[in-house]
């Protein structure tokens, strides 16, 4: 790993990228895995910074995401603000947020008045677009090139909602993921949905997931064109990529967005994170331990700030509440037993399929009006077999937990998870 530079706290940052996208599963992405994908500007951020391997939404509701990570807090915590838009306000930045999905902002925008929101009107076509700019992904990463070569920005806050909503990149970035036996791609931007059965022809599956890879590689050449602008003007900057939320792709019975929202098996959970230091300290590294967005947020914030802030791990875990960011600066400094220890020990994920609980080495999940599923982590990736039957003793450990925090809110403090997912974690890892 990179040793710390002496008196980094002085090597402010010039400006802060911020991008998050909507519907970005960390498993069609080629830092997370995904080798038959095409994603070289996620690659160059991956090996410029630190990939956070299990970042896990407290929710799959994406709007509260976005605010978990601007405030650095669960939504029901406090009105306290620790995460970029309050650092960007002590650093006397501008802020300007560009974004297909205004109305995510609101709330924001009362509370800070450095914020300045540029909407990109979102659209939903019927068929792909001819030119690159035309595109919903281009529309918003070209607005925010533009937006940022205006020279009138410190922070800039790039969202990208339309990745559920319209696949209408030009034909040809889908075109290059199909080989020549395959079934036609068709140039239909409408996302695909229907229930994966066994009588599913997996042929149609795979095309959904070759079409929505194309998309993401046309966002990679948007995002390499914005991340080469800022470069151009900030000589130090950072920068965080996070993805929101995940997107059905038939891994657990459900292809797209429909009114029946799945459980939140990582599928939809899991989220890709890049966080790019300002002074390069921990490039091309990875963190496998929990973490949350507030997480994220709180460390954002202390790296514009260029200090630590009060949520230091100096006490035990389940001392700090569920619901406060903890950052995770620590991790470019020399405490290299942060690196097995962590900084969460659980992450709980609810939505309107069904919650599950993550700990070190074990997942359940209990889907509405289903039986309770079990998965060995980090081994089984995807969630797909269920060793509930054979550790029951972990099972009825991690419902107990789940119950316990379903009864509580963000900011209570945990009691300590039982031995038996402790120990079971730590013998594995």
């Amino acid at each position: 790993m990179n040793q710390t530079p002496p008196h980094w706290q002085g090597e402010l940052p010039e400006g802060w990228l911020l991008v998050t996208v909507d519907r970005l599963p960390a498993w069609m992405l080629s830092p997370f895995g995904a080798t038959w994908a095409s994603n070289p500007t996620l690659c160059q951020l991956a090996s410029a910074g630190l990939t956070c391997d299990r970042v896990l939404a407290g929710t799959i509701d994406s709007s509260q995401t976005l605010r978990e990570l601007a405030m650095g807090h669960a939504t029901d915590w406090q009105d306290t603000a620790a995460g970029p838009l309050a650092a960007a306000e002590a650093r006397g930045w501008n802020v300007t947020v560009v974004t297909d999905v205004e109305e995510q902002f609101s709330d924001l925008m009362s509370q800070f008045s450095n914020m300045n929101v540029v909407r990109v009107a979102p659209q939903r076509l019927s068929v792909t677009v001819a030119a690159e700019e035309e595109s919903s992904c281009g529309r918003v990463l070209g607005a925010a090139v533009h937006e940022f070569e205006k020279g009138q920005t410190d922070l800039l806050w790039c969202h990208l909602g339309s990745l559920g909503v319209s696949w209408d990149a030009p034909q040809v970035w889908r075109d290059g993921f199909f080989d020549e036996d395959d079934p036609p791609a068709g140039n239909s931007a409408e996302i695909p949905e229907f229930t994966v059965t066994q009588e599913t022809d997996p042929d149609r599956v795979s095309a959904v997931r070759q079409i929505f890879a194309g998309e993401i590689a046309h966002m990679d050449e948007w995002l390499g064109r914005l991340v080469t602008s800022v470069s151009a003007r900030w000589q130090r900057f950072g920068m965080l990529l996070l993805g929101l939320r995940g997107l059905p792709l038939g891994l657990h019975g459900q292809v797209g967005v429909g009114s029946d929202e799945p459980a939140p098996y990582t599928e939809l959970s899991h989220l890709p994170a890049i966080l790019v230091d300002p002074t390069d300290r921990q490039a091309s590294q990875r963190f496998g331990g929990l973490l949350m967005p507030a997480d994220l947020g709180v460390t954002v914030g202390e790296l514009i700030v260029g200090v630590e802030g009060e949520n230091r791990l100096s006490e035990r875990l389940e001392k700090i509440p569920q619901g406060v960011g903890r950052s995770i600066q620590r991790l470019f400094g020399d405490d290299a037993g942060l690196w097995r220890r962590g900084f969460r020990d659980r992450v709980c994920s609810v939505g309107g399929g069904g919650r599950a609980l993550t700990v070190a080495g074990w997942s359940l999940v209990e889907p509405r009006d289903e039986q309770p599923q079990l998965f060995l982590k980090p081994d089984d990736f995807f969630d797909l077999s269920d060793v509930a039957d054979r550790s029951r003793e972990v099972s009825e450990a991690l419902a107990d937990c789940l119950d316990a925090l379903g009864r509580q809110c963000s900011g209570a403090v945990l009691d300590p998870l039982p031995g038996v997912l402790v120990n079971e974690g730590l013998n594995r890892r």
